[in-house]
């Protein structure tokens, strides 16, 4: 089967289309692969910042239809799924034509919604979800959520806009600051667009959730607060401000989460985000759009 991994780490360019034998079916649930997401980890993974067994087949999250089932499983041939592999913990990489799946962490994909959709959901959808579990309760707190524009930002700012309880305000890049005015129009939270990091006040904050990693912006939060962040290479000192409760999170499979995500999309619950969808043979260029910054929607390799 055809895998898109690497042998070595470095630049795109050192992204390949492997042929590997395909996955053993076993007690495992088998997905044909219909498209699978690429994710800043995947970059991470990739450059060697975060270091990886080789060879590796990249991608954490995937969409596709099951071709084995075992007993047992509550799943048959032919459903449409999604599921997320964390790929730093399990080795089992997404973007291959199949891939063997525990099937305790996959989740149906509801009617209406595509499969390409689906496949942009898992790993940004439930790190929000799980974020935003462990944020203090925000009723009537000002609340600001840096990177709105991001896959994890978008997830976060939808759920935190239809709260009328909090005051919201989304820092965001100045290419993203209308399309973002438009989005909260209506919604319920009251707060801004801010654009500018100047903007943002020192110890203005209650709660400062990091989806874009500015750790300058530590200072946004006022003492006794919070600042929660999921992102490690550009997180703030804890130590240098200790009154403030400080959590770094990454995601954790969980089959609740993914149901609970996909089902939100089907119901319009999840953003608006434009699909990208290349092949596996341009997974080099999926990169190169992501790290030079600035993309917006999802960017999905095919087989």
């Amino acid at each position: 089967m055809r895998a898109v991994g690497l042998t070595r780490t470095g630049a795109p360019e050192v992204l390949e289309v492997l042929d590997l034998p395909e996955p053993e079916a076993g007690d495992s649930l088998v997905i044909e692969t219909a498209a699978a997401a690429v994710n800043p980890v995947d970059l991470a993974t990739r450059s060697g910042q975060i270091p990886t067994s080789l060879p590796a087949v990249l991608g954490w999250d995937l969409a596709g239809t099951v071709v084995h089932a075992p007993t047992g499983s509550g799943f048959s041939t032919g459903d449409r799924v999604l599921a997320m592999t964390a790929q730093l913990g399990t080795g089992v990489g997404s973007m291959a034509e199949y891939v063997a799946f525990d099937p305790a962490f996959v989740a149906p994909v509801p009617d209406g919604l595509k499969l390409e959709e689906a496949a942009a959901l898992p790993l940004a959808g439930m790190t929000a979800t799980q974020l935003l579990r462990r944020t203090p309760d925000r009723t009537g707190k000002r609340v600001l959520l840096i990177g709105a524009q991001g896959s994890v930002g978008a997830h976060l700012a939808a759920r935190l806009l239809d709260e009328a309880s909090a005051h919201t305000d989304l820092l965001v890049r100045p290419a993203d600051l209308s399309a973002w005015q438009e989005q909260r129009a209506g919604r319920p939270a009251d707060g801004a667009v801010l654009t500018d990091p100047g903007q943002v006040l020192a110890g203005s904050y209650d709660i400062v959730i990091d989806a874009g990693g500015a750790p300058a912006l530590f200072d946004a939060v006022r003492p006794q607060g919070a600042f929660l962040t999921i992102t490690p290479f550009s997180a703030p000192d804890p130590a240098s401000r200790p009154e403030v409760a400080y959590t770094l999170m990454g995601v954790e499979l969980n089959r609740e989460d993914l149901v609970s995500v996909a089902e939100a999309a089907a119901r319009g619950g999840a953003p608006r985000q434009e699909l990208t969808v290349l092949p596996f043979e341009e997974a080099a260029e999926a990169h190169r759009r992501l790290e030079r910054g600035g993309f917006r929607g999802k960017l999905l390799l095919v087989p």
